[in-house]
């Protein structure tokens, strides 16, 4: 068996320290910042990729940051052999990898940790973890995550012996989370007794299949996306389930104020929510006051408009460019994330000086339609998008409920052969839908191109049509 990418106590140790004491004092934090910068700049020049960029916009802090050329996901991939600081990083080496793979937890090349994006901006992405990236993110999870702020209330790890989790998210790819857990459990099944108990559910399962198995399994912590969350929470205030939690962690997608009122009333503990991506797992961490803050000890994050002109704090987003500064194998620098995120300016009262964002993140619809019999079956949006990306190689596309028993699937002109990826959607989407007792609803494809948001210009890929005709 192949091993999987471990962290040297040594690092974990120098960067937990850190990590602590940049929360508490904001000069500590851009000192960290500023060094770490230093360092992923002089890695990110044995990139041939970066080593051009360089070239031409000479960086030598967060402040003249800005003169370097933004960069996608569309580019890293196209140009993927030139990206890496290790030469050995080529994109036949990875797919060959993701071929022979039997492990989501296997290492690469014997030091690397790989996952996927699942493409929900069109383009999926590769994406090399180094073990600098995997100490920030297990760093970060045990301190943040949990709104830890001193040693004294501090337990070792985020994932403490003598806790059953589960963890209900998107399977069959190799994505973030499923990699990350499933590392865990490889590197925690060596400490016996000591280890916490893990168990990993698909949120493809038929939602009542799904309830069965976590009333068998009973975790104490439940990690999943709001939206499972809250199809979960409906059924315990039904009284279809009984799960008794001691915290809910949460990402992934958008978490209203209403969706939180019903999580606490369905099962009364605390909620631990985070914004996070495929290209950096950790990105802000929620306090006790229900308000998101930044990593920037670990990251830096520029909020721009359309053109990608910087925005004053107070103001949305259309876009931000990340740099991650933990990974070096993989740099990224200014990178494009179609996230809608807004710094708020303000001071919190929990005492945090990591400044407060504000994110519009993904929130696909909840479906609720009828099987022949006209019985209720709820289908997850992360589930559908999940079903239609693996199943068709699809990306580009929104699912419309047109009526209890309808679908209607738009793809977006950057499909070169509509009509072969809506024979592929279809059949996946019909694979999928059998599974959950609606082989007979209707799947059309939809001729007009897809509904934005009319304030952001955002897609929501699974969504209610609308009752008015869209103009």
């Amino acid at each position: 068996m192949n091993h999987t990418p471990a962290v040297s106590p040594w690092l974990w140790g120098s960067l937990f320290a850190q990590t602590l004491a940049a929360g508490a004092d904001a000069q500590v934090a851009r000192a960290l910042r500023e060094a770490r910068l230093a360092s992923l700049l002089a890695a990110a020049r044995a990139s041939p990729l970066y080593r051009e960029r360089l070239q031409h916009a000479p960086v030598h802090g967060s402040d003249d940051l800005h003169a370097l050329e933004p960069v996608a996901k569309a580019e890293l991939m196209q140009r993927f052999d030139d990206w890496a600081t290790d030469r050995a990083v080529t994109r036949s080496a990875v797919d060959r990898f993701l071929e022979t793979s039997h492990d989501l937890a296997d290492a690469f090349l014997g030091r690397y940790l790989v996952w996927t994006s699942s493409g929900t901006s069109g383009t999926p992405g590769i994406f090399v973890q180094d073990e600098g990236s995997l100490a920030a993110y297990e760093v970060l999870d045990a301190l943040r995550l949990r709104s830890q702020t001193s040693y004294a209330t501090l337990p070792l790890t985020a994932w403490s012996a003598g806790q059953r989790f589960a963890f209900v998210a998107a399977t069959g790819g190799r994505f973030a989370g499923a990699v990350a857990i499933t590392r865990l459990v490889r590197l925690h099944s060596a400490w016996s007794w000591l280890a916490p108990q893990i168990s990993t559910f698909s949120v493809l399962t038929p939602l009542a299949q799904l309830a069965a198995e976590l009333q068998q399994w009973q975790p104490t912590v439940l990690i999943t996306y709001p939206s499972c969350a809250v199809a979960l929470a409906r059924l315990q205030l039904a009284g279809g389930l009984t799960l008794r939690l001691s915290e809910l962690w949460l990402g992934g997608e958008q978490l209203s104020t209403g969706q939180r009122a019903l999580l606490r009333r369905a099962f009364g503990c605390p909620l631990r929510n985070n914004y996070g991506a495929s290209e950096f797992f950790t990105i802000a961490c929620e306090c006790e006051h229900e308000r998101l803050h930044l990593n920037d000890d670990w990251l830096i994050l520029e909020p721009v408009d359309r053109q990608l002109r910087p925005l004053p704090a107070g103001e949305p987003s259309h876009a931000v460019l990340l740099t991650h500064l933990a990974n070096h194998v993989q740099p990224l620098l200014r990178y494009r994330l179609d996230d809608a995120v807004r710094f708020t300016g303000e001071a919190c009262a929990c005492g945090s000086r990591l400044p407060v964002i504000e994110v519009q993140g993904r929130s696909g619809h909840t479906l609720v339609m009828h099987d022949e019999r006209d019985r209720e079956v709820t289908l997850l949006p992360l589930a559908l998008e999940t079903a239609i990306e693996e199943g068709a190689q699809v990306t580009h596309f929104q699912l419309l409920c047109t009526a209890p028993d309808a679908l209607e699937l738009r793809l977006e002109p950057e499909v070169a052969d509509p009509v072969a990826a809506f024979g592929r959607a279809q059949a996946a989407l019909r694979a999928f839908l059998a599974g959950h007792g609606l082989g007979q609803v209707r799947i059309e494809h939809g001729r007009r191109p897809p509904l934005r948001e009319r304030a952001s210009g955002k897609l929501c890929r699974v969504r209610m049509a609308p009752r008015e005709p869209d103009a």
